[in-house]
């Protein structure tokens, strides 16, 4: 009996079982495979099985292997095409991730801040605080660098200390409340000192309405001429074209809206230009720069300034731009979309990334490379920076206006924002009244017509529409439109679905793990052939405890799965009356431990 106690916990070794166990034993030893013949087996039957197309003639034995090759060779080459269209469509969606086009959802303009105005006096220093400049011999260099005149100053005035000169410049120009003489906006009229701030620019001093506050756009140093802004009744906010006007806004705000469309609920102002007092001119005749742009960008008005001639009244009709981009592209890498969102890079002078923004500052530090210094328009993106001096003259413009080849470039990293708003103008102008002139403004009513004529211009700002489309960049490709172009390629070449995965993973792991497990229990026959030879007695005497009796139930679960693996009628035979001893020995052992508790 111990003997057969013995054979249910003790494994017998493959050489004693070949000699001891039965023939049957030997048929289930025979059927125990290895693990090549498992994988074997179950590529046959996911051939046999599948439904992809054309791997069930591959290894169907009823065909010529001629025609089986046919198959093989046909399925390879249709595999390679369509890996080939795969990886075509895979290149397109990675090196050609975005598209622009035109946002269903229609824009207002009451949504988005009234441009931003600067306007510049061609005139670059009044003839009265010239004269007196030229009586010093460094303000004379500085006032030759203004006009960009050549300088036949000693080097030691012109290589004296520069960083006064933008004071010089506050202090020789016509100062904004001499060029304003009226402001209206939204039908409403306002005193044009408080709300055009003096700035310096590439034209010189200039006057700015609808900026942001320098805290908002400025990160450290502000610009001396904004320094001292007057009080207002509207208070500043930090406005993003990102993400727009804050949610919480007080009652008075700027940048500010507008209230609608047309003349009079734009912005109307009445320049003076004060030809008599022409010194020196930026251009080659006498009147304003215009430049119009978004409120947390620098403006650019040499460039692309528009030209206000003085006795003529100028319609300026703004049209918005603006580009706008889904968030699902901040995962698309930057080289591919080519545009930056506002906190993806950080520039040293402007607190707000834009492509203008990111150019001055480039063409600071292409200046600081080559000349040593920086114009005196230029950001100071280094507290110690030079101002460039007459004498650098000839290097700041072969850096600006790029003509030496080998000087290299940082404005190819300058790429637009992702999200940016721009404004087009339509410019018309027509002669003041021949016979007449008068306005409202009382201010104005002083000036005489032939004055007016020769120095004042009138100048008109308002949208045309009230609605608009902006662009938007979005997926040219997305995830689902990449899936279902690789899905339907596979599923036209190969009759591929998401059920041909769940076969693939059943035929390379569920089954084979399967099989493997089975046979793994059919290298045990001896423990079986034992289990069968015991009789009723024996089980009811080895296995009476509780902690026994399950694991005769271990055991009996192994037989289950062993007998399954066995089919000869003796052997079935054996496992039931094994079967029927083990559950009546159990009972009579429960009914005992019953009786013994009561």
């Amino acid at each position: 009996m111990q003997g057969c106690l013995r054979n249910f916990v003790c494994r017998v070794s493959p050489k004693k079982w070949a000699t001891k166990s039965t023939e049957s034993v030997k048929r289930a030893q025979k059927k125990c495979v290895t693990l090549r013949r498992v994988l074997a087996t179950n590529t046959d039957e996911f051939c046999k099985n599948t439904t992809l197309h054309g791997l069930k003639y591959v290894n169907n034995q009823s065909l010529h292997p001629a025609e089986r090759s046919f198959f093989i060779i046909s399925v390879i080459v249709v595999c390679i095409i369509s890996a080939f269209y795969i990886l075509k469509v895979y290149e397109k969606w990675a090196t050609t991730p975005v598209i622009v086009g035109i946002n269903p959802e229609p824009n207002f303009v009451t949504n988005i801040p009234f441009p931003a105005v600067t306007i510049c006096n061609l005139n670059q220093a009044l003839k009265s605080k010239a004269i007196e400049a030229n009586r010093n011999p460094k303000r004379r260099a500085m006032l030759k660098l203004l006009c960009k005149n050549e300088s036949d100053e000693e080097q030691s005035t012109i290589s004296s200390n520069w960083s006064n000169l933008e004071s010089i410049i506050m202090n020789i120009s016509q100062p904004c409340e001499d060029m304003m003489v009226a402001c209206r906006f939204a039908a409403n009229e306002y005193d044009c000192s408080k709300y055009f701030i003096p700035i310096i620019t590439d034209e010189g001093l200039c006057c700015v309405f609808n900026m942001l506050h320098p805290k908002f756009m400025f990160i450290s140093h502000i610009p001396r001429s904004m320094r001292n802004i007057p009080e207002r009744d509207y208070e500043p906010i930090d406005w993003y074209a990102e993400r727009g006007y804050p949610p919480d806004l007080p009652n008075k705000y700027y940048p500010r809206r507008i209230a609608g469309t047309g003349e009079s609920l734009g912005l109307s102002i009445t320049l003076d230009v004060e030809a008599d007092k022409y010194y020196c001119s930026s251009t080659n005749s006498v009147g304003f720069k215009l430049s119009l742009h978004s409120p947390n960008e620098s403006p650019n008005v040499h460039e692309t300034g528009v030209l206000i001639a003085p006795g003529k009244e100028t319609k300026v009709r703004v049209r918005p731009d603006k580009t706008e981009t889904t968030q699902k592209l901040r995962s698309v890498d930057t080289k591919y979309r080519r545009c930056l969102f506002h906190d993806e890079r950080q520039l040293l002078y402007f607190a707000h990334y834009t492509q203008r923004n990111c150019e001055m500052e480039c063409i600071a530090k292409m200046l600081l490379q080559h000349c040593g210094c920086i114009s005196f328009y230029m950001p100071k993106i280094y507290k110690n920076s030079t101002i460039c001096n007459i004498r650098s003259l000839h290097c700041v413009e072969m850096v600006r206006l790029r003509k030496d080849p080998t000087i290299g470039s940082c404005l190819d990293a300058c790429w637009p924002s992702c999200y940016d708003l721009t404004f087009l103008v339509d410019v018309f102008a027509i002669p003041l009244w021949s016979d007449e002139f008068f306005i409202e403004n009382k201010r104005v009513q002083r000036y005489n017509k032939t004055y007016a004529r020769k120095n004042i211009a009138v100048v008109n700002m308002y949208f045309k529409e009230y609605s608009f489309r902006s662009s938007i960049q979005t997926e040219f490709i997305g995830t689902t439109d990449f899936l279902s172009a690789v899905g339907g390629l596979m599923g036209l070449f190969l009759g591929f679905s998401f059920i041909s995965i769940v076969e693939l993973v059943y035929y390379a792991i569920i089954h084979p793990i399967r099989t493997l497990l089975q046979f793994e229990y059919t290298k045990k026959p001896a423990l079986s052939e034992k289990l069968i030879r015991c009789d009723k007695t024996t089980v009811c005497r080895q296995w009476s405890s509780v902690q026994r009796y399950k694991r005769l139930r271990k055991y009996l679960r192994l037989r289950a799965i062993y007998g399954r693996a066995h089919k000869s009628t003796k052997q079935r035979a054996g496992y039931k009356r094994l079967s029927n001893n083990a559950v009546k020995c159990i009972t009579d052992t429960l009914k005992k431990e019953q009786d013994i508790r009561t």
